[in-house]
């Protein structure tokens, strides 16, 4: 018996072993997904009216265990419903796609396809999809992408030779699962608009049979939804769990014991949809409510942390909530929603509290109909609440609410804040003292407000809070008022004005605030108010007039350890008025005065002393969120510090002038570590710069006694790391490492090492600077009394004819130079540098040294002249491959130094003086293009000798040059020639090249390498506006 056991097991596990194996096989040799992809790519295309693609698709086993699946990675969903069919290609917009995933999962039956060839899908799960559910103007919907054949089969057909034979009987899918989605629903049709965020699914039931029982779960984290252009719903969270009964053929859905969520709200939902297939119409009767036992319900949702939930409570009185969803959802066409909200006679008692809340009435009602068929509005008929000192009575309705929506409400309210703890079980750790008083009427149009017709308010009454305190040990909180008064009245008397009446005054202000919260947040102000006050219309169409008077006692804001604002006493004079070019238009006008102002946030710091401000304003006519300021702002001194340019910056007393789109400054000051600058000029788009990242332009005169643009690069650089290491929006701040490291920067005796490095002209900056500069420096550059046109557009720097001293030489020059990234640049230049002492000219230039090595085997002062353009390397080194240049050099009374070589060819030619020999004149030209110099050949009187030197030097810094003796003690001509390298040096004999002793310049190449050095400067600039 146990041998029959032992080979029993053992083939049951070869059997296994063999079907793991052969599974092991199919899987990643036959059904790979190399192979397996385009196939059901194909299905999918001819299945759908959709273009269907997937980045893979794999066939699984073992992950999905005893079952199959086919699990489909990046697909994609593009309906081509609104395709021109007699077009060949398809050309899709934005609206066609419909679907796209980052995994999807079926796990099917393949024993049930074996048998009975029925796809019995088990599960259908869907990870991340973005989901767009288009209907286009004639209310046709993007989604119906079964094709009519698939419609009319619910199978699979596959012919042969002889017969016709089914490859799939029927599909059944029983469980659909969507998780972490996004759902946009965008009806052209009704101009209707919802965005659901974290958008989940579930099905559970047969979704495929004629008639169906289904279990429907729906969730999303977040909705928002626009009715033509208007946003009506956000931040509101949603779920619904639900039975549905499913009848295709009729096309009638059943909601069966629906429950409903709304944020903490909970509904129940009951009612029926039935699909109209021909006029494309779905007809809604819902019906919903909460289902409210007791007033105690109402009170449970009230959170903990305010109000404790007791058992030991009385309450009576009616609570009813209901409401209604009915009418056909189609093109122009929306159902219409009508709710209502009631507490009849209701009353609470809390066991152990000395006083009860005697009566609460509330009654509230709402229609809305966005077809606006029939009025949509929100009534307020009662709200009432009288206890021991509770007293408040309020009615209100919001008409035309989906319009330009009225409000009309009464108010009044006298409360003692003391009593609420002795009605109302509140927690132990908070709290409440103060009482209100208050008596308001209003009747407000909600547009007057968003056009900032203030004056056509009708609001009349006053409120006023006393000795208010707030306070939650637990929460950390603690707010603090003396006293609090707003009051407002309409229609009164006024004998200082012609009408003797104003439309509204008004008076808001406070004794004192005191806010504090943990450690994140302390606010203190001291006696501020604002008074209102308007004049009567006389022409009702235009802006109704309007002034304010504000003043701001002490202000101190502290926000953790990232925000610190202090603001002096202040003054300001607000006025409303119609504008002169359109009377529907408000004319806004401020003026601001304030002792000081200082604010630090996050390393950046902000000091102003005697500010001042004298603006107006007037909404754009094209885009009316988009105001056009002019005015004056001014202050006595003005200091900044931030680590994106950490260098410490002052203004003095200045005054800059605003316009519509633009900012003049009239000799204004500015300090930067150890540069200072007087700007004169105009600022354009400031505003579009740093809103809308649009393009900023300059056209500014710039006079100064001292740039350091090695502390402002640097100041640049550090400012760039701190950009990308900073993390903004949190509570991270710098360290006191970085903040040291900043420092650095900001330090007056800083000076830039001589590593340079490429400087990124920023994007979206047009500055034109007409430049009076009586100093510069620049790494080991200093130069004088630059006087020229500087231009920075298209990430590109221009100097035209800008002429300057360096060096004790008089320089002039035209340049251009572009760098949109650190690694490299270009440049293109003119240089003109006269009376130039030769080893300052290498000082000013490192790279002519390996460029002209023999340069530095002469002493005294030059002429220099250069025409070239390059590439640099992120060094600000010429990358010698793309150098283009020509150039000459004239000097008199030079030195020939003594050198290595110089030693050689005085040897061999038995010069008298071996270390100093002076030389009367020499004029070089040379020429250089891909990596070669060409010396042209120019004359040189050396001790008894005049030669002819020329030759070539080779980018490996070999070189060959000739030397031609044209005048020397020896009777006849001859040649040296000079090849190799400077470790290998060779000396030969030869014949004269050069024997006339007059050689004719190459002059002209340098004057005409200098029009088309010009000539590409002005391309490229072309190049780069366009």
């Amino acid at each position: 018996m146990w041998r029959l056991l032992k080979y029993f097991f053992i083939s049951l596990l070869v059997l296994v072993i063999l079907v793991c194996a052969s599974i092991g096989i199919v899987l990643n040799f036959i059904f790979t997904p190399e192979k397996l992809t385009p196939i059901v790519e194909k299905s999918a295309n001819e299945f759908l009216n959709a273009e269907v693609h997937f980045d893979a698709i794999e066939l699984t086993f073992f992950s999905t265990f005893p079952e199959f699946g086919l699990e489909m990675r990046n697909g994609s969903v593009v309906t081509k419903v609104f395709q021109d069919s007699l077009k060949q290609e398809n050309v899709y917009a934005a609206t066609d796609s419909l679907m796209s995933f980052k995994r999807c999962r079926l796990i099917v039956n393949p024993m049930a396809y074996l048998s009975r060839k029925e796809v019995i899908v088990k599960e259908l799960r869907l990870e991340e999809p973005q989901i767009y559910a288009y209907i286009d103007t004639n209310g046709v919907p993007g989604w119906n992408v079964m094709r009519e054949s698939a419609e009319q089969d619910s199978v699979v057909m596959v012919e042969t030779d002889t017969i016709q034979e089914k490859l799939i009987e029927s599909i059944d899918i029983r469980n659909i699962r969507i998780e972490g989605g996004k759902l946009v629903f965008d009806d052209r049709a009704n101009e209707l608009y919802a965005r659901l965020e974290g958008f989940g699914l579930k099905i559970d039931g047969n979704f495929m049979e004629r008639k169906a029982d289904l279990l429907l779960d729906v969730k999303a984290k977040n909705i928002l939804f626009w009715q033509e252009g208007n946003l009506l719903v956000k931040r509101l969270r949603f779920a619904l769990q639900t039975g549905m009964r499913l009848d295709r053929d009729s096309m009638l859905y059943v909601l069966d014991k629906a429950v409903m969520r709304v944020n903490r709200m909970k509904f129940g939902v009951g009612g029926r949809l039935q699909a109209d297939t021909l006029n494309r119409l779905l007809d809604v009767d819902l019906t919903f409510g909460i289902k409210v036992p007791s007033l105690k319900t109402l009170l449970d949702l009230v959170p903990e942390t305010v109000l404790k939930h007791d058992e030991n409570v009385t309450v009576s009185g009616e609570v009813l909530c209901r409401g209604t969803l009915k009418g056909k959802y189609g093109k122009d066409r929306v159902p219409v929603l009508d709710a209502r909200f009631k507490i009849n006679e209701g009353s609470v008692k809390y066991a152990g509290m000395p006083y009860s809340l005697d009566k609460l009435d509330v009654d509230l009602e709402g229609v809305v109909d966005l077809q606006k068929e029939q009025p949509s509005f929100l009534k307020l008929n009662r709200f009432c609440v009288k206890g021991t000192d509770v007293d408040v009575d309020l009615n209100g309705r919001v008409d035309q609410l989906l319009s330009n929506p009225l409000i009309t409400a009464s108010v009044k309210a006298d409360v003692d804040f003391s009593i609420l703890p002795k009605i109302f079980p509140i927690q132990e750790e908070v709290t409440l003292t103060g009482s209100l008083n208050a008596g308001l009427k209003g009747n407000v149009l909600l547009a007057d407000i968003k056009n900032k017709n203030y004056g056509k308010l009708d609001i009349r009454g006053g409120c006023q809070l006393k000795n208010v305190l707030l306070a939650s040990e637990k929460d950390s909180l603690r707010l603090r008022s003396k006293s609090v008064i707003l009051g407002f009245g309409t229609n009164m008397e006024d004998k200082t004005i012609l009408q003797e009446k104003n439309l509204l005054n008004g008076i808001f202000g406070f004794d004192s605030v005191d806010i504090q919260w943990k450690n994140a947040l302390t606010f203190h102000m001291d006696t501020s108010y604002v008074k209102v006050k308007t004049s009567p219309l006389r022409d009702t169409t235009a802006v109704a007039s309007m002034s304010a008077d504000i003043r701001f006692g002490w202000i101190d804001l502290v926000m953790g350890d990232s925000l610190r604002f202090r603001m002096g006493n202040s003054t300001a004079n607000f006025a409303l008025a119609p504008s002169p070019e359109d009377k529907k238009l408000p004319l806004v006008k401020a003026k601001v005065n304030m002792d000081s102002l200082r604010v630090r946030a996050r390393g950046n710091r902000l000091r102003l002393a005697n500010a001042g401000f004298d603006l107006s304003g007037v909404p754009d006519r094209k885009n009316k969120r988009q105001w056009l300021a002019s005015g004056v702002v001014g202050f006595k001194d003005m200091r900044v510090y931030t680590p994106l340019f950490p260098l410490r910056m002052r203004m003095p007393g200045t005054k800059i002038t605003l316009s519509p789109g633009h900012i003049k400054l009239n000799g204004a000051k500015l300090k930067m570590g150890r540069s200072d600058l007087l700007l004169t000029g105009e600022v354009y788009n400031l505003a579009g710069a740093f809103l809308r990242q649009e393009d900023l332009k300059a056209n500014l005169k710039v006079r100064s006694n001292m740039i350091n643009c090695n502390q402002l690069m640097k100041a640049m650089e550090v400012g760039a790391a701190n950009r990308m290491n900073m993390k903004w929006g949190t509570e991270e701040e710098l360290s006191e490492d970085e903040l040291s490291d900043v420092d650095l920067a900001a330090d007056s005796t800083y000076v830039a090492d001589s590593t340079m490095s490429v400087f990124v002209v920023p994007p979206g900056v047009d500055f034109t600077f007409e430049t009076n500069i009586k100093k510069v420096l620049y790494g080991k550059l200093e130069l004088d009394s630059i006087h020229g046109k500087v231009v920075m557009q298209n990430q590109c720097i221009e100097l035209s004819d800008l002429s300057m001293r360096s060096m004790a030489a008089d320089v002039k020059t035209t340049m251009l130079y572009k760098a949109s990234g650190k690694e490299k640049a270009y440049t293109g230049f003119d240089l003109r540098m006269d009376d130039i002492d030769v080893g300052a000219l290498i000082n000013f230039m490192p790279s002519l040294d390996s460029i002209v090595p023999m340069l530095r085997s002469f002493d005294g002062l030059v002429d220099f002249h250069m025409a070239a353009e390059t590439d640099l390397d992120s060094t600000m080194m010429v990358d010698l491959p793309t150098l283009r240049a020509v150039a000459y050099i004239d000097g008199k009374d030079l030195v020939l130094m003594d050198g290595e070589t110089f030693s050689e060819i005085s040897k061999m030619l038995m010069f008298k003086n071996k270390e100093r020999n002076l030389i009367d004149s020499v004029a070089v030209d040379f020429r250089i293009k891909d990596g070669m110099i060409e010396v042209f050949p120019f004359l040189v009187e050396v001790d008894r000798y005049k030669v002819a030197v020329g030759g070539e030097h080779k980018i490996d810094m070999t070189f060959n040059y000739h030397i031609s003796v044209l005048k020397s003690p020896v009777p006849f001509k001859l040649g040296v020639d000079i090849y190799g390298s400077m470790e290998k040096m060779k000396f030969k004999i030869t014949k004269a090249k050069y024997k006339n002793l007059f050689i004719p310049s190459k002059r002209a190449k340098v004057d005409s390498a200098q029009i088309n050095v010009r000539n590409q400067i002005r391309r490229i600039l072309q190049s780069a506006r366009e």
